[in-house]
């Protein structure tokens, strides 16, 4: 009985070690490596901190991303101020939540050879496996859990959206809120879920249904968006709220002059390069579906929610590689359903069940070093250099040269002006004084708000300190780094900066990432 019990122990704890350990070496915020050099990673963490320390977001602190990522971040800010180390935690805490929800899928998938505590590895692999995942932090990264429940959801009610529990659609509500004020350009797969279920009932003539699973969804719905509304209601931020991230988020960026036809070309254009991008992804989600269609599976719906997927993915008129993650998830589901294939009692015969776990572990091992180059562009802990020659250099030796120059007791103010935060906030341990603290992904013509608050906050001295990154080899003369510098800023800047700051220092990390310090000049 004893031995039984301790089998069985073993038999659920060790796939989550080998988890863990997995997440160790993918993860980027992992405390195996010095830091991670994500610039959208460590902007989170900066407004995490921010939202710490009493400063609300789109009011007295501007970033583009929604108020349940800052929530996020701010609890890993809690947990370590002066590190990722609490981010990483809460990373290792979704992967495992993503773990149980593959494990639920897999238990329905019923396999007959691997069991599955093992068949459910697959999800958290789908995740940290690719080029996409990269550094990690992305507000992708903690929305794939809820895309991935609501696959489970259609697989467990085998794709009949009119037989799921009223309380199932509470809880996809509650999922879409999540993903909704995470960042809401995710959404696709819950909104063309929601349109089908809709469809479905008005078909179906099961309009009392349709009255009760619209209800129970809008209050699921509610159960989180009540509560940030409340917040920033009360703290006098809900305009800036719907100003920031709702308007200038969709009217900052893209093309809105082009014709339809234009619009359309570019749509299938973006979403082409993110099948080719990912294109042995693609033929193992359609190999998956091919298995489905033969076993007589209505999986309609979901080849549906994954082209609505991508629709809200290209919308932005452009795709970063870390967007695709918001559709791995199908992935992860086809993974585990071609592992849990009926084809694996043949598959029996020629490799031992030892061998399939082994090849599960070495994929969650090395895959992540096979797809995801960034991974050597990461520091390790105790070392000067990554592998690829990379280095995390500047933002320690600028922060220690920001303390020298600072009266005692005085804490320092920057600005980053052209460039998303490398993590200088993080190692100076310091917040932002201004609403725009860093340049964000927008020229002049698409946010001049922006620019005038950085041209305002030098010409008046607000900030101590001015951050420069250069892309290029920086050169020791100062009239031709100077020339350097004019270059890398935004010509609305040149005046402003070289009235009221000076060159203080420069660091690099490699060819072609420096940064340059200036300080205020001692003129009036």
């Amino acid at each position: 009985m004893a031995t039984n019990k301790i089998t069985l122990i073993c038999k659920k704890i060790i796939p989550i070690l080998i988890l863990f350990g997995a997440s160790l070496t993918s993860i980027g915020s992992s405390p195996l490596y010095r830091t991670n050099p994500w610039v959208d990673s460590n902007a989170m963490l900066t407004m995490g901190r921010s939202l710490l320390h009493g400063l609300i977001p789109f009011k007295d602190i501007i970033e583009q991303r929604g108020p349940f990522l800052y929530a996020i971040y701010a609890g890993a800010a809690a947990i370590k101020e002066t590190s990722f180390l609490g981010l990483f935690i809460l990373q290792v805490f979704n992967l495992f939540i993503i773990y149980w929800i593959s494990y639920k899928i897999a238990k329905d998938l019923k396999p007959v050879f691997l069991s599955p505590e093992w068949i459910a590895l697959l999800g958290p692999l789908a995740l940290i496996s690719t080029s996409s995942f990269s550094f990690s932090g992305a507000p992708e990264e903690f929305a794939f859990g809820s895309i991935l429940y609501l696959l489970y959801i259609l697989n467990h009610w085998h794709y009949n959206v009119l037989e799921i529990p009223l309380s199932s659609f509470f809880l996809l509500g509650l999922n879409l809120s999540l993903v909704f004020w995470n960042k809401y350009s995710l959404i696709g797969t819950f909104v063309f879920f929601f349109i089908w279920v809709a469809g479905a009932f008005l078909y179906n003539r099961q309009f009392l249904k349709l009255c009760q699973v619209i209800c129970f969804s809008v209050l699921g719905f509610l159960s989180i968006s009540s509560i940030i509304i409340l917040f920033f209601t009360v703290n006098g931020a809900f305009l800036d709220l719907i100003h920031i991230y709702f308007v200038q988020n969709m009217t900052a960026y893209g093309q809105t002059d082009t014709s339809i036809l234009a619009r359309l070309w570019q749509l299938l254009y973006l979403i082409s390069k993110a099948f080719r991008t990912h294109y042995i992804i693609i033929i193992i989600i359609t190999l998956s579906w091919v298995k489905a269609l033969y076993q007589k599976v209505d999986i309609k719906i979901e080849l549906i929610i994954f082209l609505g997927s991508l629709i809200f993915l290209a919308m932005p008129h452009w795709i970063i590689n870390y967007y695709n993650l918001i559709w791995m998830p199908f992935f992860a589901l086809a993974l585990m359903r071609l592992a849990s294939s009926d084809c694996s009692v043949q598959v029996e015969n020629h490799i031992s069940k030892f061998s399939a776990k082994f090849l599960i572990v070495s994929a969650l091992i090395f895959l992540p070093f096979i797809n995801n180059q960034d991974l050597n562009r990461l520091v390790i802990r105790g070392e000067t250099q990554a592998i690829n020659g990379n280095k995390y250099r500047a933002q320690l030796t600028l922060a220690k040269q920001i303390r020298t120059n600072l009266r005692k007791g005085h804490q320092p103010s920057l600005i980053v002006i052209n460039n998303i935060d490398p993590g200088f906030y993080l190692t100076t341990q310091t917040i932002p004084k201004t609403q725009y603290w860093h340049r964000m992904n927008m020229t002049y013509q698409q946010l001049p708000s922006m620019y005038q608050s950085f041209e305002n906050t030098m010409a008046k001295k607000k900030v101590d300190f001015i951050i420069v990154r250069l892309r290029v080899q920086p050169k020791s003369e100062i009239r031709e780094l100077t020339n350097q510098i004019n270059v890398a800023i935004d010509p609305s800047l040149r005046k402003a900066l070289w009235k009221n700051y000076e060159i203080k220092s420069v660091s690099q990390n490699s060819k072609d990432e420096s940064y340059v310090l200036l300080i205020q000049n001692l003129t009036e």
